[in-house]
């Protein structure tokens, strides 16, 4: 019988990230989870999209500076607060390994990066009012704040 910490690792290998280079359209109902659908346009084709086990989605660009941009990270509802998130961050750092990756999130999103090993190096304020030109609410909290943070990955 399997212990359940082999168990684990069992679903962890099973789980698998892929890149979508097509048909990237698809995913906007994930992808619109994290961000609204008209900013998405701007950079949804100019990145890398990854779908992890067609519950969660990440997109990221290639910056000028030659590091890595998370554009977009949203996992389904249903699987939220569940861990699934961090693994599937974890497996996407391992994808962008011997890189930075950069991220700008709200303030209340930013401590799930932080739990991820993202470290925050600046704060941009009255950015999101300011961007969406209305006050922006996820989960009952008002957006404000855009915080930048980032990872050495080694």
């Amino acid at each position: 019988m399997q212990s359940e910490t082999d168990m684990k690792s069992v679903e962890r290998e099973m789980m698998e990230l892929k890149l979508i280079a097509e048909h990237k359209q698809d995913f906007l109902p994930l992808l619109a989870l994290a961000d609204s659908p008209k900013f998405i346009k701007n950079y949804l084709e100019r990145g890398e999209l990854y779908v992890f086990e067609d519950k969660a989605v990440a997109l990221v660009t290639k910056e000028e500076d030659g590091s890595y941009e998370i554009q977009n990270f949203a996992v389904a509802v249903s699987f939220q607060g569940r861990g699934f998130g961090k693994i599937f961050m974890l497996e996407l750092c391992r994808k962008y390994s011997g890189q930075t990756l950069l991220v700008r999130t709200d303030e209340y999103t930013a401590k799930f990066y932080e739990k991820c090993g993202f470290t925050a190096f600046k704060r941009v304020k009255n950015y999101f009012p300011e961007k969406y030109g209305e006050r922006i609410f996820d989960k009952s909290r008002e957006l404000i704040d855009n915080i930048y943070l980032k990872v050495e990955l080694t």
